[in-house]
């Protein structure tokens, strides 16, 4: 198994496997099936574009696309700090064999790079059970609950929103008696998100 980053010329395999994963599971996805499938291999290409915000990794079996996501940082100055993980899908072939792991490890370990980066988040329906224990097992925990978040087919799906925070690079605090307050940085340390 390869895992890469993919560019544009990946866009119509990327298109494929995408809308399988829309087709087989679509309550794990924001997107309806309909939605993108009305999409030209065109935009599905501009979405694979690289940029300094958006990285799209697609793990191959030889030269067959088999698993994906993307690593998507906040570009708003007070939420560059942030990114999430979005589109994470392994077609069911071959699903249970560690494709979707090493898929979550090389985002986050592209997270680990970006300089001022902080948090990394990442949304699960409850019900996916085998999805939450990967994403726990790597680090992340669940921070917060929506009721009710995607209407699929007649039926409500509720969502767990997790975030990893990366290691040396959360929010530093101290206790003063009961408060827990943050701490100052030192002088001469830089603080500011371009450190």
């Amino acid at each position: 198994m390869i895992i890469r980053r993919l560019s544009p010329a990946d866009a119509a395999a990327y298109r494929r496997l995408r809308l399988r994963g829309l087709r087989s599971n679509p309550e794990a996805f924001g997107s309806s099936y309909g939605e993108e499938a009305k999409r030209p291999v065109k935009a599905f290409a501009r979405r694979l574009e690289r940029t300094r915000a958006t990285w799209t990794f697609g793990a191959f079996e030889g030269r067959r696309l088999v698993g994906v996501l993307s690593l998507i940082r906040a570009e708003r100055r007070k939420e560059r700090h942030k990114a999430e993980i979005v589109g994470m899908y392994v077609d069911p072939a071959v699903r249970r064999k560690g494709i979707g792991r090493a898929l979550l490890r090389r985002a986050v370990e592209t997270a680990h790079t970006l300089a001022g980066l902080r948090r990394v988040r990442i949304a699960v329906v409850e019900s996916n059970r085998p999805a939450l224990g990967l994403y726990e097992s790597a680090g992340f925990r669940v921070y917060a609950r929506e009721e009710d978040a995607l209407l699929v087919r007649g039926r409500l799906y509720s969502m767990l929103f997790l975030v990893r925070t990366l290691p040396g690079r959360g929010r530093s605090i101290r206790r003063i008696g009961r408060l827990v307050v943050p701490r100052r940085p030192r002088v001469g340390r830089c603080a500011g998100a371009g450190c």
